[in-house]
Formats: structure tokens, sequence, C-alpha cells
């Protein structure tokens, strides 16, 4: 992972990196992983893109979670990281978490964000799903991460994924995690519930899907692209979870056409 800075934050600090010239391009990870899981998308656009890309608290670099977190606290983390860079109307481009939390970005903070990229996630759940992603984590016990790997593994990745070395990858990630920040970022994630204010947000959106994403089902993403009022939704044909990642020149096709056009 590139060299680390640091943003102080009351909890801590965030850390992240900066690349490349152009318009502000802001990176958020999904749960469990890091910002390295971009390296291969810097690499892409620093030469068309100021890209900043960001350890989301209880990851990476960043601060350990420590007590109970909501998206919204994340939110106000991302937003200490674009001040302290100087950084307006940047595109946000989120997976999974990355993507709810994006989504929260651009409710609490519309001044910072020009446009969003909103990749295998939801803008919030049936309540009868909300305590079987709660039970992801335990925060009242100090449990182990092997016992939530496979699992995991399963619903990110197909079992014929195209980067075996990225399923190792993650295996590794995961298992270095801490199992607090993980559990409280599951609560965090369970709580999610934007749909009510995302039509307030009016800058222009691209919802992207994995057909085969076992996670986030296409319809659960659609609600998204039809909650905003400048979106479009593209289905990314045998995506999984983390297609973006895995099928990455698929989709660094589908965002570029997006990020291509004009005031992007």
């Amino acid at each position: 992972m590139s060299h680390s800075t640091f943003c102080e934050i009351p909890a801590g600090r965030i850390a992240y990196s900066r690349r490349g010239t152009g318009r502000p391009l802001v990176l958020l990870h999904p749960i469990g992983v890091d910002r390295s899981w971009w390296d291969e998308y810097v690499e892409h656009w620093a030469a068309s893109h100021d890209v900043v890309a960001i350890d989301i608290r209880g990851h990476g670099d960043s601060s350990l979670v420590t007590a109970p977190i909501t998206l919204a606290d994340h939110a106000a983390d991302i937003a200490a990281v674009l001040r302290h860079e100087r950084l307006t109307g940047a595109t946000l481009i989120g997976v999974s978490m990355g993507g709810m939390i994006a989504q929260r970005v651009a409710i609490q903070f519309p001044e910072l964000v020009g446009a969003l990229i909103l990749c295998a996630t939801a803008g919030g759940f049936p309540d009868e799903v909300r305590p079987r992603i709660l039970a992801r984590g335990d925060m009242s016990r100090q449990g182990s991460m092997s016992e939530v790997i496979d699992d995991t593994i399963a619903r990110w990745f197909a079992t014929d994924t195209p980067r075996p070395d990225l399923v190792q990858k993650c295996r590794e990630r995961l298992a270095a995690d801490d199992w607090y920040s993980w559990s409280a970022n599951w609560q965090a994630i369970s709580l999610l519930d934007n749909l009510g204010e995302l039509p307030g947000v009016p800058v222009p959106a691209l919802v992207v899907a994995g057909d085969a994403d076992a996670s986030i089902a296409p319809a659960v993403s659609q609600k998204i692209a039809d909650a905003l009022p400048d979106s479009r939704f593209v289905v990314v044909p045998g995506a999984a979870h983390f297609g973006a990642f895995d099928m990455r020149e698929v989709f660094t096709t589908v965002f570029d056409d997006f990020l291509s056009t004009p005031a992007r």
C-alpha cells in the first residue's frame, strides 16, 4: 500500500493517499479490506484525476473503531479528509460499505460532492434483513476473524473468480482485521437507511450492480438509482460482489464512461 498521509479526527486518525492531477476522485473501499484494493485503479486514474484513496475507520492504517459507530460518523471522517486536503466537488466512488458512506457524504456535506459512483451497494434494507446483517459480527465478545472468513469469501467472490489472487489477499486481510471494528461496522451497515434522503441529492450518479452478486442483488441497488434524481443504472453480467476488483477491466470501462461525461 502506498505511503499514508493522516488526518486527525476526534476518535483518532484517518489514513489516506493522494495521487495524480485533474478533477478530484475519492475512493471508498468495502468493509473488511483497505484502500490498497484500489491500487490498480489509482494507476489508471492518476493520469486524469486527483485521486484520494481513504482507509475507512477501523481499516488499514486508520484508527480502530473502539465504540459503536454509524455510517454518518464515517461520512464525517471522509468530510474531514476532504476539508484537510481542501477538496470540493469531488466524485465519490464507493463499493459496498464504501458506497453507503458515499451516499451519506452527499446527504450530509453536499458542498463536497460533485458526482457519485455507487457500486455493489444498497440504500436501505427491509427490517427483516437487518438482524442477519448485524449477526455478521458480535461487539459483545472477542471473537476471532477466522470464524467469518469462509462465509465472507463465499458472499464476495464467485467460485470461478478470474482473480484467485484477490481471494487470497482478502483472506489474509480479513484474518488481520480487528474483531470489534469489524463487528461495529456491521452494526452500522445494519442500520443503513438512506433511501428517504436520496431524492434531495442532486448530483449526477452512476449506480452499478453485478448480476451474480450474492450480497446485494441488483434490485436492491436499483432502489438507489430510483431514489436519486439524476442517475444511471448499469448491471454488469457475471459480476460478483467484488466484481469491481476481480473484473476490473470491465468495471473500468463502465466507470470511465461516466467519468468522461462533461462536468464530471
